[in-house]
C-alpha cells in the first residue's frame, strides 16, 4: 500500500482543476491530512474529497450557512470532476499516481 501525503492530495485537487483554495485552506489541508488519512482507511481519494468538501469550508469558514453551502458545492464539484477525469478508475486499475500526473502535464499549469 502506498502511503500518500498531503502534497499528493493537493495535486489531486490540481489534477481535478479545483485550484480555488486559499493559503489558509492549503495550510489546514496539510495540517489535518494525517488525521483524516488514517481516519478514512488511508484512502487517497476519499481523504482528499472529505478534507476539500466537508472539512475546509467549516474549519476555515465561519461555520455558518455559507460554510454549509460551500461544502455542498465543493462536494458536487469534486464528484463531477472525479467522474469526468476517470482518476479513481485509473488508480483502481493499478496506474500509479505519478504516471497519471506525468501523462497530463497540462493539468498542472496552475498549481495549489
Amino acid at each position: 500500500m502506498v502511503d500518500y501525503t498531503s502534497e499528493d492530495g493537493l495535486k489531486i485537487l490540481t489534477y481535478l482543476r479545483l485550484t480555488n483554495l486559499t493559503q489558509q485552506e492549503r495550510e489546514v489541508f496539510r495540517e489535518k491530512w494525517p488525521e483524516f488519512y488514517r481516519g478514512h482507511g488511508q484512502d487517497l481519494i476519499r481523504t482528499t474529497w472529505v478534507l476539500y468538501s466537508e472539512a475546509l469550508p467549516f474549519i476555515c469558514g465561519d461555520g455558518d450557512r455559507g460554510s454549509f453551502v460551500a461544502a455542498q458545492i465543493r462536494d458536487m464539484e469534486f464528484g463531477e470532476r472525479l467522474e469526468e477525469s476517470g482518476l479513481d478508475k485509473k488508480l483502481k486499475d493499478g496506474t500509479s499516481l505519478k504516471d497519471i500526473f506525468a501523462a497530463s502535464p497540462e493539468r498542472f499549469a496552475s498549481t495549489n
